[in-house]
C-alpha cells in the first residue's frame, strides 16, 4: 500500500488511513504486506503552503516527523523516494509505479505475492477528495501491466462512490474516534498556539518537543525550526 500527500506535516491520521485500507484489503482476501507513507516534494507542499499563507515544513522535517509515527509498527512504513527526487516533484502515478518496480525484485516477490498479471500488487490509499478529482474510482492504469489497485478512505460523514473490485477499486470504513479528528491545519494552529499537548497527541510526543523545543543540535540539523 502506498499514501501520498503533503503532510505538512505528517500526523497519526495519515498512518490511520493506511491502516483503513489494510483493514478493507485484507477484507477482500488480500495479505498485505507493507504500507508506505511518502510525503510530497518541496516543489509542490512549499508553493501550496505560501498559496495558503501557511507555515511550510520541509521534507527533512516532513520525514523525520513521519519516520517518528511508523517507528516500531509492523507493517507502516516510511516512504522517502518522493521528498528525495532531485530537483523535480514526482507526481503519484509515477511514486505507485516506481514501488510496484521496486517491490517487484524483492525476494517476496517470487513466494506468491504477486498480482495476475505476475507483477506484485500495489494499492493506492487516499481520500474521498483524490479520488473524485483524479477519477481513481475508474481505477489506476499505472505501470507496465495497469495491476495497481487503489483503496479510497473516507472520513465520516464523506459520500464515497461505489466501489469496483473488478477494477481493483476498494472503499475502506472510516477511522473512528480521536484519530479520525487529526489534520495538518490543527497542527499548524497548535504549533502557533504552543499546545505541545495537542502536537503530541497528534503526532507523537518526540515531534512534539522536536517542533516546540529542538535543541541546539537539532536546529543545527533542521534551521527551519528556527523560523
Amino acid at each position: 500500500m502506498l499514501t501520498t500527500g503533503a503532510m505538512n506535516p505528517p500526523h497519526r491520521g495519515h498512518a490511520q488511513l493506511l491502516r483503513q485500507a489494510k483493514e478493507r484489503l485484507e477484507s477482500a482476501g488480500y495479505e498485505v504486506v507493507a504500507g508506505y507513507m511518502s510525503p510530497s516534494h518541496d516543489l509542490y507542499v512549499g508553493p501550496k503552503a505560501r498559496s495558503l499563507s501557511t507555515k511550510f515544513f520541509p521534507a527533512d522535517v516532513r520525514l523525520r516527523i513521519g519516520k517518528s509515527l511508523v517507528d516500531g509498527d509492523d507493517v507502516l512504513e516510511l516512504g522517502a523516494w518522493e521528498a528525495q527526487a532531485k530537483g523535480r516533484w514526482p507526481d503519484y502515478p509515477e511514486v505507485t509505479t516506481e514501488l510496484q518496480d521496486f517491490i517487484g525484485e524483492l525476494p517476496l516477490a517470487n513466494e506468491g505475492l504477486k498480482g495476475e498479471s505476475g507483477n506484485v500488487r500495489v494499492f493506492y490509499a487516499c481520500g474521498t477528495d483524490h479520488a473524485e478529482k483524479c477519477g481513481l474510482y475508474r481505477g489506476l492504469c499505472a505501470g507496465v501491466d495497469g495491476d495497481i489497485g487503489v483503496v479510497v478512505v473516507p472520513r465520516e460523514g464523506d459520500s464515497p462512490k461505489a466501489e469496483k473490485p473488478e477494477k481493483l477499486v476498494f472503499v475502506a470504513a472510516p477511522a473512528a474516534g480521536e484519530v479520525a479528528s487529526y489534520s495538518s491545519t490543527k497542527v499548524r494552529t497548535a504549533l502557533q498556539a504552543k499546545d505541545a499537548e495537542y502536537i503530541a497527541a497528534a503526532i507523537s510526543p518526540e515531534a512534539a518537543r522536536l517542533l516546540t523545543a529542538p535543541s541546539e543540535e537539532e536546529l543545527k540539523a533542521y534551521p527551519s525550526l528556527a523560523m
